[in-house]
């Protein structure tokens, strides 16, 4: 029973089958048991353990670090079967019913009469330590020494913790009118014949579920409907022994589920050459992918080793002061922005500038505009950024803006610059109204548009500020 994880491991890490199997084999006895306890019936109880074991192969990886598999085992088929009997809602008057024909049959004493429909619902109140103990004493029979291993305490620890967990479940039980000693009660459950899953369901059930583990969302609504057939065929046998022969199911029909077993194993290895056929082609799918993600990383590496083109070089633009000092601060201001970005993606500064600038980099390219060299900036984000021209213009950008160069701008340019910004809005409107008294037509010169102002003040002041253009030399 201390292997349960190592055989989850073996399934989870290698996909073995024959660990998967092993463990369904163990414990399919108890799986099948507390189902068929919550709802009376085989079929039902089969379908339970199907789900149940399903999502142990779905979770295998997981549930390979639980202490006691056992419990989870026995939570798990609870909440599988509340799922499965919700919507029943005569499932009491049926239960009883059950019972009823099952003690008249075999002579179960009145007392588990009134305990068995209660017991598993009561064991699922007690905490995960609790619960384990209860499980794997009473409803494994698992010697002190082995349950000590599970729960990772010694044997004399283990005794102690499952005579506790067996006072709670009396206490559980004394609320719903169930009362008695807790020694009574473990003599009780314990007196009980263990419920034996159907010959060759724990093969069926083991294929099954790493079958719907092994699927998408519509191949495993596929694979459960083909397992709700399955099932049906393993059960069809059984109708006749009626609701109470579903304790004690031994050998006795090993023979009548021989034939419908070999059906069962053609129709589990056709399930499996489909899939291994869907798994083939996903392989050669993914194959190809691969390929192409090599050939674009590949033509990705070429294009950066190519050398950087050189930094774009223009005339010397040949204007004002203001406008080379403007021109080459937008320059820095571009590449601390792109040396910035540069930083944040690689986690480095970059080494020089030609990491920033070329195609399909950070900037396309840097024109020059005076002659100046671009080349020995610094990287570091934050740091000054300073070119100097060949006529010895000097310009700086500071990222703090304390020391940014400002372009020295004659009074007159500042002069068309102010009266720009003021006569802004009325241009527009001017424009405006010269196109509606013209069918949309712009006007031909700026002069045109002079009477359309909306007072003589705003008409004026656009004399003004082309007259002090002209006397800009703009």
């Amino acid at each position: 029973m201390n292997d349960d994880a190592v055989l989850l491991r073996r399934y989870a890490e290698e996909g073995s089958e024959i660990a998967f199997t092993e463990l369904v084999r163990r414990h399919v006895d108890l799986v099948y048991g507390a189902a068929i306890r919550r709802t009376g019936d085989p079929h039902r109880a089969a379908d339970v353990s199907q789900q149940v074991f399903t999502k142990l192969a779905r979770e295998a990886r997981s549930l390979s670090r639980h202490a006691v598999l056992a419990a989870w085992l026995h939570t798990a088929t609870r909440n599988a079967a509340l799922n499965l009997m919700i919507s029943e809602q005569r499932r009491l008057v049926r239960e009883t019913a059950a019972v009823e024909l099952d003690a008249a049959a075999s002579g179960v004493s009145p007392d588990w009469d009134r305990l068995r429909p209660l017991l598993d619902a009561a064991i699922d109140e007690l905490p995960e330590t609790d619960r384990a103990a209860v499980v794997l004493r009473f409803l494994e029979r698992r010697p002190f020494a082995e349950i000590g291993a599970a729960l990772r305490v010694t044997e004399d620890a283990a005794r102690m913790r499952t005579d506790r967990a067996l006072d709670k479940l009396r206490s559980v039980l004394a609320r719903r009118g169930i009362t008695s000693t807790a020694a009574a009660l473990g003599v009780l459950v314990s007196g009980q014949t263990l419920i034996s899953a159907p010959a060759g369901l724990a093969a069926t059930l083991a294929a099954q579920s790493l079958e719907l583990a092994g699927a998408g969302l519509f191949a495993a609504l596929a694979s459960f409907m083909t397992t709700k057939i399955i099932t049906t065929a393993v059960f069809s046998a059984l109708v006749a022994f009626g609701a109470g022969t579903y304790v004690g199911l031994k050998q006795d029909t090993a023979a009548a589920l021989t034939a419908e077993a070999q059906d069962q194993s053609k129709l589990i290895a056709s399930l499996r050459e489909n899939n291994r056929q869907l798994v083939t082609e996903v392989a050669n799918l993914n194959a190809d992918l691969a390929r192409l993600n090599a050939a674009n990383a590949e033509l990705a590496a070429k294009q950066a080793a190519l050398p950087p083109p050189p930094m774009a070089k223009s005339p010397n633009i040949g204007g004002t002061l203001y406008e080379l000092q403007g021109a080459i601060l937008n320059n820095l201001r571009q590449i601390d922005a792109a040396r910035k970005q540069y930083q944040l993606k690689n986690g480095h500064a970059a080494s020089s500038i030609h990491d920033l600038v070329g195609v399909g980099r950070y900037i396309k390219t840097v024109r020059t505009v005076g002659g100046e060299d671009y080349s020995a900036l610094s990287m570091s984000p934050g740091g000054l950024l300073t070119v100097t021209t060949p006529d010895g213009v000097s310009v700086t950008f500071d990222p703090s803006g304390t020391m940014t160069t400002r372009p020295e701008i004659p009074p007159a340019v500042l002069r068309v610059q102010e009266l720009g910004k003021r006569l802004q809005a009325p241009a527009m409107k001017a424009v405006e109204a010269y196109r509606q008294a013209h069918n949309g037509s712009n006007p031909p010169n700026e002069e045109a548009v002079l009477p359309y102002f909306a007072t003589p003040q705003e008409g004026a002041d656009y004399v003004e500020f082309m007259e002090a253009r002209k006397a800009a030399g703009l």
